[in-house]
C-alpha cells in the first residue's frame, strides 16, 4: 500500500512538473509570436487626410467668421485674408463658441475661457491661445485647411 501512495505522489509530482514546463512554452511562444508580428509589421494605413476642403471662396464673404465642422475650425475673412483658428478649446477640449454679444472672439462653453477674434487667450482657465491653422486659396478658389 505504501508503493500505491509513492506511485500517486509521484504521478501527481510529474503532473505538476509538466504543467509548469508546458506554461513556460506557452508563453515563450506567445513572446516569439508577439516579436515576430512587430518585426513583420507593415506601416498602418494613416487615417484621414490632415487637409480638408472648407467650400467655395464665396462661402466665406468679406467680415464674416464661419464655422467650418468637418475641420472643427473658425475660419475668418477679414480685409481679403482668410485665417483659420482651431475650435477645440486647449484647456480640455471643449469646442470654443461665438459668444452672442457684440464682441468679437471665442468663448468656451464648459469653463469660460475667452479668446480674441485672432485667437489670442484673454481670460482662462486656458494657458494658450487657440492654435491657428492653415488656409489656402486654390486657382478655382476651393478653400483648404491643413489641420496639421
Amino acid at each position: 500500500m505504501n508503493e500505491d501512495r509513492q506511485v500517486s505522489d509521484l504521478s501527481r509530482r510529474r503532473f505538476l512538473t509538466l504543467l509548469t514546463h508546458g506554461g513556460w512554452v506557452a508563453a515563450m511562444g506567445v513572446l516569439l509570436y508577439q516579436v515576430g508580428r512587430f518585426l513583420g509589421a507593415e506601416e498602418l494605413p494613416s487615417g484621414p487626410s490632415p487637409v480638408v476642403r472648407a467650400g467655395k471662396l464665396a462661402d466665406f464673404p468679406p467680415g464674416s467668421t464661419t464655422y467650418v465642422s468637418e475641420a472643427r475650425a473658425w475660419v475668418r475673412h477679414e480685409a481679403g485674408v482668410l485665417t483659420a483658428l482651431d475650435a477645440v478649446c486647449p484647456h480640455l477640449g471643449c469646442l470654443v463658441q461665438q459668444p452672442e454679444t457684440a464682441v468679437p472672439g471665442f468663448q468656451c462653453p464648459c469653463h469660460g475661457s475667452q479668446f480674441g477674434a485672432d485667437g489670442a487667450l484673454v481670460h482662462g482657465p486656458a494657458e494658450r491661445p487657440l492654435r491657428p491653422l492653415t488656409v489656402r486659396v486654390g486657382a478655382d478658389e476651393t478653400v483648404t485647411i491643413n489641420l496639421l
